[in-house]
């Protein structure tokens, strides 16, 4: 029995595409059933090898027959001054160690990628991911390798890179998928575990099982005791796939910020339903190195028939436009003697600008005539209260000089007080009692003259 690998295996939290892992169960229960795996070397296209950087053709090969190390211990290749690009395919189940089958773990491709980015003729990196994922506890050997490198890595995934292998993406400068129906995503943690409850029950030779701790070790694990007996998953969720997911996520945003929310939730997407989040672009392997050699700021020279040197294509100095740039995506845009290019989805995200641009425009026109309009209402309402306020303004400066209505009022009743002949001396909005005398001879009263006389002009 292949024990290092089932040790791999069992109890492990897995970052993997449902039909991956599905397709794997077969060798996971013929391993349990005594299944031997026959020891191989690395399969061909799964080693790593070089590009010219010149004429993209393949320049080495690694060794056929290096030693199985995850030191991997290659024999030193001999110098050249010729510019290669690296390029690391990473196919089939992502395992942390090496397979005694052939595949190489994360460990040996993060050990790889380190010593090919300290040879100088390496100008970058292509990874080749055709994986649905694989152990949660693998990716972290490849990613902190990624982040130690100085050269440009582009990953350019060959139609599927899901979980473990997507989490390995992010950490690429860019994200190629081959094609528009390739799978990429499917961001989640999951496990799998089989056993027999701690106080089963006879199986058909009439055994049983038990699982008997120590005192004192109520807790040891609980976390499998209690799904399996108790098909309570609380504990195994919160002790172990929450913390690997949660990291698992922070890392996408972090190194991919435009990322969307409900895409960080285990859904697997096409491709090209996912350029400018999960992936940058569609394109084929050119495009991949076009995209390593512009990165580097790769200058490639070919030598004419007088044996002098000339530059095919330079690429040249630019100035970095910081708002074009963020609409496009890229850090940094590359020109050559022909000008800057841009792809289909590149030339999507101008216009979707231009077009948010254009209503800003529109509602700052319309922002622009609400204010004209309140500025002329409020000019005439100005103008009415002045007109208001002439007449009394005119009586007298103190008038004119109060500010406010309340004050020029004050100021009429501190002139009126000030001449006790106009002084009212009741409330002019009241009405004097009139007292009348009953023994007063109103007939003699009404034909006085002059009384008369009153009532002859009314």
């Amino acid at each position: 029995m292949n024990y290092s690998f089932i040790k791999d295996l069992i109890g492990s939290p897995w970052q993997i595409e449902a039909t991956t892992l599905n397709s794997f169960y077969p060798v996971f229960r013929g391993l349990f059933n005594g299944l031997q795996i026959e020891k191989g070397t690395e399969p061909e296209n799964q080693k790593p090898f070089k590009l010219s950087a010149t004429t993209r053709d393949i320049r080495m090969w690694s060794s056929p027959e290096e030693p199985l190390s995850e030191e991997d211990n290659q024999p030193e290749a001999e110098p050249s001054r010729e510019k290669v690009i690296n390029v690391i395919p990473i196919r089939g189940i992502i395992l942390k160690h090496d397979q005694e089958c052939g595949p190489r773990g994360t460990r040996t491709l993060g050990n790889r990628l380190l010593k090919a980015d300290e040879d100088e003729s390496v100008i970058g990196h292509i990874m080749i991911i055709e994986s649905g994922g694989g152990q949660a506890n693998a990716p972290v050997e490849l990613t902190d390798a990624m982040q130690k490198c100085t050269k440009p890595i582009v990953v350019w995934i060959d139609g599927m890179a899901c979980s473990a292998a997507e989490y390995i993406a992010v950490y690429a400068k860019e994200i190629i998928a081959s094609r528009a129906m390739d799978l990429v995503g499917c961001i989640g943690t999951m496990m799998v575990w089989e056993g027999r409850s701690s106080k089963s029950d006879a199986n058909e030779d009439g055994e049983i099982s038990v699982t008997i701790y120590a005192d004192g070790s109520e807790e040891k694990n609980e976390e499998y005791e209690t799904a399996i007996n108790s098909f309570n998953f609380k504990l195994a969720k919160e002790r172990i796939l929450n913390p690997f997911n949660e990291k698992f996520k922070a890392d996408v945003m972090a190194n991919r910020p435009q990322v969307l929310p409900e895409q960080l939730k285990g859904r697997t997407y096409f491709a090209c339903d996912v350029v400018g989040t999960l992936i940058d672009s569609i394109g084929d392997f050119g495009t991949a190195i076009d995209r390593v050699l512009a990165l580097a700021n790769f200058k490639a020279t070919t030598s004419t028939e007088d044996g002098a040197q000339e530059t095919n294509k330079p690429q040249k100095e630019m100035k970095q436009f910081a708002h074009l740039n963020q609409v496009l995506n890229v850090s940094e845009l590359i020109a050559s003697d022909e000008g800057v290019f841009l792809n289909e989805e590149q030339l999507a995200s101008v216009e979707e600008s231009l077009e948010a641009n254009q209503q800003l425009v529109v509602e700052a026109q319309n922002a622009t005539t609400e204010r004209d309009t309140a500025t002329a209402s409020l000019a005439t309402a100005q103008a009415t209260i002045a007109a208001a306020y002439n007449p009394f303004n005119a009586i007298d400066p103190t008038i004119a000089n109060a500010e406010t209505p309340e004050a020029k009022a004050e100021a009429v009743r501190s002139l009126l007080a000030a001449r006790p002949g106009t002084t009212p001396l009741l409330n002019l909005g009241g009405q004097d009692e009139i007292v009348t005398d009953p023994e007063a001879d109103w007939e003699t009263i009404n034909n006085l003259p002059h009384n008369k006389l009153v009532d002859e002009n009314l």
